[in-house]
């Protein structure tokens, strides 16, 4: 079965199963969408066509093959519609954060693309959510660890996206005007000369400055005791939110709250007594104590952004251009190194973000370049004079490999890679010689 008729079937069936009011949904149970297109593709009619298998196996590929990131990050990347391909970029979370995805079609926004979201737990992958009938996840981390999110198209579907991972805060500032950038004091500095630790952070304002609620939630206490003096605590969805040191408590115990409502006024009650006034705030989780509130309201925008402009060599071949190029785990250069890659040698590109390309070799491998390392111009390095009893195959291919004869006589080499020799035919056509 070829990939136009394959086509043509799964545009037919989908059709029909609308005008006979039946949705895949439906049919497959399943409730997130990737599985349901998998298990679609993989019944009875497609199971055996070669591009269905690519299409699973690209999926699954990408989920063992992590491409490490730190966030905020942001990339254009290309998906050839001809070529079932997928990504999976991971990254750590810290509890509190709210993790905001999206996925923007630029080139073809007709596409359909899956988007997924794992967390990695001992090298076991759990996936947590998923978008449906949209191209945005949002996402509050409740346990730290590595998260992975996982972007793949349908079959014959594709085009330039711009994914964009941000970090935002879950919980609104306690006091007006201020954010993550007002804290003094954070969790987990010594006190009593390392007797204990800072079970929160402290941000500093004038006495009587109003101290806001959070969240939303329920009054639990309303007290004083010697270390916080006047206090305030909040619990909702399994989290207590203590506020220490307050000079007035303007809230009852039981009484429910809105997110933005005044608990009290900032002071120096309890042992703060010797100190300017401010606000101890900490976080509490059942059954797990103090928790770092830091992650819960910071906030990091994205330095920059990247346009249209920089898609122009997305999907295209490219190669070193200097006597020495580092291949790093992620784009800074701070990254471990994963491979040094010599003057010629060839690469796809597959994305870009800020100065970094990131790049897939010949072997498989991704990592990221700087783009002053690398060229796009694939001009002639040298021309081939003996091609009898060479043997080539296409590059990015498992197809077997053949002799060059085949290919004509000007043969023109444009790149390389541990050895082997990429070569361009008269028409254009690129191919490993080994």
């Amino acid at each position: 079965m070829n990939t136009k008729t394959l086509t043509l079937i799964i545009i037919s069936v989908i059709f029909l199963g609308a005008c006979n009011g039946t949705s895949i949904r439906k049919v497959l149970r399943p409730s997130n969408p990737y599985d349901q297109y998998r298990n679609f593709l993989q019944s009875p009619e497609f199971e055996n066509a070669a591009v269905v298998r690519e299409w699973v196996q690209a999926g699954e590929t990408a989920l063992s093959s992590p491409i490490e990131i730190n966030l905020p990050y942001q990339e254009i990347s290309h998906f050839d519609k001809n070529q079932p391909h997928a990504i999976y970029i991971e990254f750590e979370a810290k509890e509190g954060q709210l993790i905001s995805i999206q996925v923007e079609l630029i080139s073809n926004p007709n596409s359909k693309f899956f988007i997924d979201l794992y967390e990695n737990r001992d090298n076991e992958l759990k996936n947590i959510q998923f978008a449906k009938d949209t191209n945005r996840l949002e996402y509050q981390v409740n346990n730290p660890g590595s998260l992975g999110l996982r972007v793949q198209p349908e079959l014959f579907r594709g085009g330039i996206v711009e994914i964009t991972i941000q970090q935002n805060p879950s919980l609104a500032f306690p006091i007006s005007g201020k954010n993550h950038r007002s804290i003094a004091s954070f969790f987990g500095v010594p006190r009593d000369g390392g007797r204990r630790v800072h079970e929160g952070i402290d941000v500093f304002a004038p006495r009587g400055t109003p101290i806001t609620s959070v969240s939303p939630g329920r009054v639990s206490r309303v007290g004083v005791n010697n270390l916080g003096g006047k206090t305030v605590r909040v619990s909702h969805e399994g989290y207590s939110y203590y506020y220490a040191h307050l000079d007035s408590q303007l809230v009852q115990s039981g009484q429910t709250i809105s997110i933005g409502d005044t608990l009290g006024t900032v002071g120096n009650t309890g042992n703060a007594i010797s100190t300017a006034p401010h606000l101890h705030f900490g976080i509490y989780s059942r059954g797990w104590g103090a928790v770092d509130p830091f992650p819960f309201f910071e906030e990091i925008e994205l330095k920059n952004t990247q346009t249209v402009a920089d898609t122009s060599n997305l999907g295209e071949y490219g190669r070193v251009q200097v006597a020495s190029a580092n291949l790093r785990n992620q784009p800074n250069t701070n990254a471990d190194i994963s491979q040094k890659l010599s003057q010629n040698e060839i690469f796809k590109v597959q994305g870009k973000t800020n100065d970094w390309y990131r790049v897939i070799l010949p072997d498989g491998k991704i990592g990221y370049l700087f783009e002053n390392l690398i060229t796009h111009d694939l001009s002639t390095i040298e021309d081939v004079e003996e091609n009898e009893g060479l043997m080539i195959r296409e590059i990015f291919s498992e197809i077997p490999s053949f002799d060059a004869s085949k290919l004509g006589k000007k043969l023109e080499i444009i790149g390389e890679y541990q050895g082997s020799k990429l070569l361009r035919t008269e028409s254009g056509g690129k191919y490993w010689a080994f």
